[in-house]
């Protein structure tokens, strides 16, 4: 499965949707994914330059876009377009046949026409040793805006899988039954605990933060052959992390494993175990 980054650049002249302005923010969607950008506060010529990675599974589905402004309780839609992946796949799919062309050299053309929402031609070209596509996209169903985009292929050597394992006595949050509903949530470099609760807000059970660098750098290292179980880094509990106890990066099943407990933060009680295997990809046919 190809992964492809969108980086959402920036908006131009969106729809005023506040008193004098507005809270913008990007939803991607294609399939069943939903990627946003961060919100940028009372502006309506937002920078977001952030990057979203899509997995294709389907190269001819739409990549939908939708801009929102961002209330307290209902966000206003800003407007909407759509892009076609798939003439930027096709030629990403011929890297290996690009290498050595100059930096900036123009690979095809993508002309505005009633199909698209192209404000203007879109390129796809060779920059930084890389297929690049920019283009701005026209917002419909709403009385002006622009948004700026740039596409170019993920080179992934894997995938880093988390597997939430179990809570320990974390906080009650549910007073009439004396427990909680809990789930995780993780963002990137960032892991919170929420109760789920359907009638009101969710109750906050507690964050933790934890680096990932040092996983990453054992899988740098290139330890096929090691036997089986292999402790490759042991990290310790400091002041600059969660760690509940001694966190072990071993060889196992022929992959890099780390397991940790984290202590929550900013909670009475609570305690995460994780696991971090690193899955290595195939290299894909044709890139």
């Amino acid at each position: 499965m190809d992964r492809v980054i969108v980086r959402v650049k920036r908006g131009l002249n969106l729809a005023i949707r506040d008193a004098e302005s507005s809270d913008p923010y990007v939803l991607i969607k294609m399939a069943n994914q939903k990627l946003e950008t961060r919100v940028v506060e009372r502006n309506i010529n937002p920078e977001w330059n952030e990057d979203l990675a899509l997995s294709i599974s389907d190269p001819h589905l739409p990549v939908q876009l939708f801009v929102y402004d961002k209330d307290k309780f209902f966000d206003d839609k800003m407007g909407e377009a759509e892009f076609d992946i798939n003439p930027f796949l096709e030629v990403a799919k011929k890297r290996l046949e690009l290498e050595g062309l100059q930096d900036g050299t123009i690979i095809t053309k993508i002309e505005p026409n009633r199909q698209n929402c192209l404000a203007e031609e879109s390129q796809i070209v060779w920059k930084d040793g890389k297929v690049v596509q920019n283009m701005f996209l026209r917002l419909k169903n709403v009385e002006s805006g622009e948004v700026e985009l740039q596409l170019s292929m993920e080179n992934m050597l894997g995938l880093l899988r988390i597997r939430v394992q179990r809570g320990i006595n974390l906080a009650i949050r549910d007073t009439f039954s004396r427990s909680s509903d809990p789930c995780v949530v993780f963002q990137m470099g960032k892991q919170f605990v929420y109760d789920r609760d359907i009638f009101s807000f969710d109750d906050k059970m507690g964050e933790a933060e934890f680096d990932i660098n040092p996983i990453v750098e054992a899988v740098k290292m290139g330890l096929e052959g090691l036997p089986d179980g292999t402790t490759i880094r042991t990290i310790l509990p400091n002041r600059q992390n969660r760690l509940v106890e001694r966190s072990q990066i071993v060889w196992k099943d022929g992959q890099v494993v780390q397991n940790m407990a984290l202590r929550l933060k900013d909670v009475e009680c609570g305690e995460v175990e994780l696991q971090l295997r690193w899955i290595k990809l195939p290299t894909p046919s044709g890139l």
